[in-house]
């Protein structure tokens, strides 16, 4: 009975069924292929997964991990044809998960490699930053008119849209023609990868090596926070953001130490970073209506509204990220960090039983 189930298990497998159908077409050569390309796919999703695997430990998974955002950041701008938007959304993604590992490294890498690091996919970043910004304006226009739709009707803001969307097309244009920005970026990106192992990293160590660099990143939001508070201005609200993208990748990372709440954080984390994002996109379009020339002057339309929507969009999304950002760091940094380090004691405790047991002998 024990064959039969394992038989249908297998039969009823995707990939198996694929490979079938496949087969049965007369296609070997696809199924082959078909398999390989199932394996290559899995093989990827290893590589480039932005966790700790249970079973490896903190060295080797920090360098897999740093290895495979390179490896996405690459394989996106490799794709980059004539719009280079998406693309180069997705490389500098990458760029910023880099840069929180390496926050949560610092303790180890040391304050040479950790500047040298941070500053190398900083600076990385923005190079590529043009054409990518230029294109939120637009998209946050667009938000923006969908939102309040019913108050202002169909074609509002019409002029002003439609310069920003040349101004989007020119910053495209530009990266698109010059072929040495992305070259260059990439070249960068394949020094970075060379680095990477030789980041001194303790070999032997575990998960517990990284609390302090995960407790500092929390005491830095809880820091942005107040300062937030206090003063909420456009910069201190995006240095809470940045702060909350941080705890949120540093908390995918740790995700395996302790599923659940890791899992939790950094979905409140992820969702505090993206209601601040969308504050600080207003923001920049606000900047761009009011005090730059263009698009401004070359929008043939009274822009008062669109300024006094903005503001009102601006509130309502501060106003939720300060009743979700008092949840993300209701607690205070001691209490965190005993709390953290308990479960990456535990984390580290499990993983050594684990491999005392071995596998067990069938």
């Amino acid at each position: 009975m024990a064959k039969k189930t394992t038989l249908e298990a297998v039969t009823h497998h995707p990939t198996v069924q694929v490979v079938a159908g496949a087969v049965a077409s007369g296609g070997a050569l696809a199924a082959g292929k078909l398999i390989r390309d199932r394996v290559a796919e899995r093989a990827t999703r290893r590589r480039t997964r932005f966790r700790l695997a249970p079973d490896e430990g903190a060295a080797v998974g920090l360098r897999r991990i740093a290895r495979g955002q390179i490896e996405l950041a690459s394989e996106s701008l490799g794709n980059a044809g004539d719009d280079v938007a998406e693309p180069v959304h997705d490389a500098r993604k990458s760029f910023k998960r880099m840069r929180a590992v390496v926050r949560l490294a610092r303790d180890q890498l040391g304050d040479e490699t950790y500047r040298r690091e941070n500053h190398a996919y900083r600076d990385t970043g923005r190079e590529l930053s043009a054409a990518r910004d230029a294109e939120v304006l637009g998209e946050t226009l667009d938000d923006l008119t969908d939102r309040y739709r019913d108050e202002i009707g169909d074609g509002a803001f019409a002029g002003l849209r439609e310069a920003l969307d040349a101004d989007a097309q020119m910053a495209r244009e530009r990266v698109a023609a010059d072929a040495g920005t992305v070259d260059a970026v990439r070249a960068s990106l394949d020094a970075a990868r060379d680095r990477i192992a030789t980041w001194p990293l303790p070999e032997d160590a575990d998960a517990s090596m990284l609390a302090p660099g995960f407790e500092r990143i929390y005491k830095r939001g809880r820091r942005a926070l107040k300062a937030a508070r206090r003063d909420p201005t456009d910069e201190n609200l995006h240095e809470l953001r940045k702060r909350a993208k941080d705890l949120w990748h540093a908390a995918q990372v740790l995700r395996p130490t302790s599923p659940k709440r890791m899992r939790r954080l950094a979905r409140r984390a992820h969702r505090l970073s993206d209601l601040l994002g969308d504050d600080h996109d207003l923001a920049v379009l606000r900047v761009a209506i009011v005090h730059q020339d263009p698009p401004a002057a070359t929008a043939p339309v009274d822009l008062d509204p669109v300024v006094d929507l903005i503001d009102e969009r601006r509130d309502e999304l501060q106003a939720q990220a300060r009743s979700l950002a008092r949840r993300v760091y209701a607690e205070n940094p001691k209490a965190f960090a005993r709390r953290t380090r308990k479960y990456l004691r535990a984390f580290r405790d499990d993983r050594r039983a684990a491999n005392r047991v071995g596998p067990v002998a069938g």
